[in-house]
């Protein structure tokens, strides 16, 4: 197993670029891009659609997938609205229920 150290300066461009990402939505598919929100209020639901397109998923199935955030193991239900104002930072899951 390699350790490896992050010089000083590595780390703060690391933290200064974890505070702009306000809202992420990972995939789990090699080849896809996260989508990044800086601003807004967004549902659930609109999130869904939008990561279902970028992974070409049928309009039928989009109700299979929804998001999930794995650092408090919390499904999100369609209707819940997220604000995305300055300090916060949420990192999701777009997956399979």
């Amino acid at each position: 197993m390699a350790c490896f150290k992050i010089r000083a300066s590595r780390k703060t461009e690391t933290d200064h670029m974890a505070q702009e990402q306000r809202l992420k939505i990972n995939f789990y598919l090699p080849g896809v891009s996260p989508i990044e929100y800086n601003s807004g209020e967004y549902t659930v639901e609109d999130l869904c659609v939008e990561a279902a397109k970028r992974c070409h998923i049928s309009p039928l199935c989009y109700n299979l997938f929804s998001l999930y955030e794995e650092e408090s193991r919390l499904w999100y239900a369609p209707s819940y609205a997220f604000k995305i104002e300055e300090g916060s930072a949420t990192k999701l899951y777009y997956r399979m229920r």
